[in-house]
């Protein structure tokens, strides 16, 4: 007996989703081109249920590219744009503002906006959507007191976005929470006390303010300008001789001495295992380290690889090679060189240039996402 052509045409669509299920992440393309051969596949790929499956299937979100931007000494031309290191092509950012952070498919732009009323500059943060192009939020920075340095100047302060549930139980997997409720964690060397010390502030979305000031221990060293890092539930900032820590559960901050052989170019990361890392470049190559925490919560670091950069340019010195940035669940960091942007799978040690143009950027950020083509209309056959 014929099976009827409902039911025919439903198992026909289950072997079709099996198979678009399977198509890499990072080429959305393909995916787009798949849903442009029918309406019968235009109807699966566009479906919620789809891309929630996709997520599920492939578990890590590729890097769909980076967001650069110019270091701060930058004042003319764009300060930020997209660089593409798949077919995924963003929608335009604000050129005029400078990408600080990039967590669970949100990028964290900080500008600077006139207040007419108070007749100075306010700095100003937007939450923006790469895919969508959409700004999820604007804000201002916590308002400048007696508590906090005059300014807030590049080794004064850092910020981070990151999904809000995160500061909970984490029982989010960050794979498709890019529209969801969201924190930001802004760090700040201020003075209470007569003494140097750590100020730091909570923005949450769904409370739309800020939390009160937290105050934390003395800190007379820059705080790096540099990405920042989410290990289990905490926030992780560099400074120059010590590592921030920000439990995001109980509102504390402390200081993690950085390990001895660290002088430069270091780059906070986090292991497979959700630990915090760290990589810093040496004469000798790429050295990888790994927090431990001994008797009596004593905190250490153990080195736990050195990569040789032999796939790098060879006419470029050591010192001119600077880590921009790092994707945080695929384990693969950025390396700017004379000749353009590189990165560098660090379970492989594959190395892959993604830009030509080394100037584009001081600072990068990975953009995680992953992106299934919307086509509401075309699949409804409108």
């Amino acid at each position: 007996m014929a099976p009827r052509p409902a039911a025919a045409a439903a198992l026909m669509d289950e072997l079709v989703e099996e198979i678009l299920l399977r198509i890499p992440p990072d080429d959305p393309a393909r995916l787009l081109r798949a849903a442009l051969v029918c309406k019968r596949w235009c109807r699966i790929v566009s479906d919620p249920g789809f891309r929630r499956r996709f997520c599920e299937f492939h578990r890590k979100p590729p890097m769909l590219g980076f967001v650069c931007t110019a270091g701060p000494w930058c004042t003319s031309g764009p300060l930020t744009s997209f660089v593409s290191t798949t077919s995924f092509r963003s929608s335009p950012a604000r050129l005029d503002y400078r990408a600080v952070d990039a967590r669970h498919g949100r990028v964290l732009l900080h500008g600077e906006i006139w207040n007419h009323k108070r007749k100075h500059w306010d700095d100003s943060l937007v939450v923006w959507d790469p895919i969508t192009g959409v700004e999820r939020a604007r804000l201002t920075l916590p308002p400048r007191s007696r508590h906090q340095e005059a300014n807030h100047s590049s080794g004064i302060w850092n910020v981070a976005v990151l999904c809000a549930s995160a500061a909970v139980d984490d029982a989010c997997d960050h794979l498709d929470c890019h529209s969801g409720p969201f924190l930001v964690v802004f760090v700040a060397r201020g003075r209470r006390w007569g003494r140097s010390g750590m100020c730091a502030q909570v923005y949450s979305s769904e409370a739309a303010a800020w939390s009160h000031r937290i105050y934390g221990p003395r800190l007379s060293e820059h705080i790096e300008w540099v990405p920042s890092a989410l290990a289990g539930n905490s926030m992780y900032f560099l400074c120059s001789k010590s590592v921030l820590k920000f439990d995001l559960t109980t509102r504390e901050m402390s200081l993690i001495d950085l390990p001895q052989e660290t002088f430069s170019s270091a780059m906070l990361r986090t292991t497979e295992d959700a630990v915090l890392g760290l990589a810093n470049m040496c004469s000798d190559g790429l050295h990888l380290w790994s927090m431990e925490v001994g008797p009596n919560e004593v905190v250490g670091w153990a080195q736990s690889k050195v990569i040789k950069l032999t796939e790098l340019p060879p006419g470029d010195p050591i010192d001119s090679l600077s880590l921009t940035g790092f994707a945080h669940g695929l384990d693969v960091i950025l390396v700017c060189t004379l000749e353009g942007i590189f990165t560098i799978d660090l379970k492989s040690v594959r190395v892959t240039k993604v830009c030509q143009d080394s100037s584009l950027a001081c600072f990068t950020f990975p953009y995680m996402s992953f992106y299934t083509p919307a086509l509401g209309a075309a699949a409804s056959a409108e």
